[in-house]
C-alpha cells in the first residue's frame, strides 16, 4: 500500500512538472526560433510551413540534430510539433 501511495505521489509530481515546462514553453515559438536561427535563416523554415507533415519534419530535425543542433528530446517534440501548426506566413517565423 505504501509503495502505491509513493507511486502515486510520483506520478503526481512528474505530471505536474511536465506541465509547468510546457505551459513554460509556451506555444514552442521562441524554442523554434532559438535552434532553427542559430545555424541559418528562419526564411528558410517559413518557406516549409505548411508543406511538411510531422514525420517530415521529424526527419529534417533529426538531421539537424545529426549536424550539430544541441536540443532535449522534449525540446525536439515541441518545435516539431509547433512547425506541423505553423501557417504559412507566420508573424514569428516569416518576419
Amino acid at each position: 500500500m505504501k509503495l502505491l501511495v509513493s507511486l502515486l505521489v510520483a506520478g503526481t509530481f512528474l505530471v505536474s512538472g511536465a506541465l509547468m515546462a510546457s505551459a513554460q514553453s509556451n506555444d514552442g515559438s521562441s524554442l523554434t526560433v532559438t535552434k532553427c536561427s542559430s545555424c541559418h535563416t528562419l526564411k528558410r523554415v517559413c518557406r516549409s510551413l505548411g508543406k511538411k507533415d510531422l514525420a517530415a519534419w521529424q526527419k529534417t530535425n533529426e538531421r539537424m540534430v545529426k549536424k550539430g543542433m544541441t536540443v532535449t528530446d522534449a525540446e525536439l517534440a515541441i518545435i516539431n510539433q509547433y512547425l506541423v501548426e505553423a501557417k504559412p506566413g507566420n508573424d514569428i517565423l516569416c518576419q
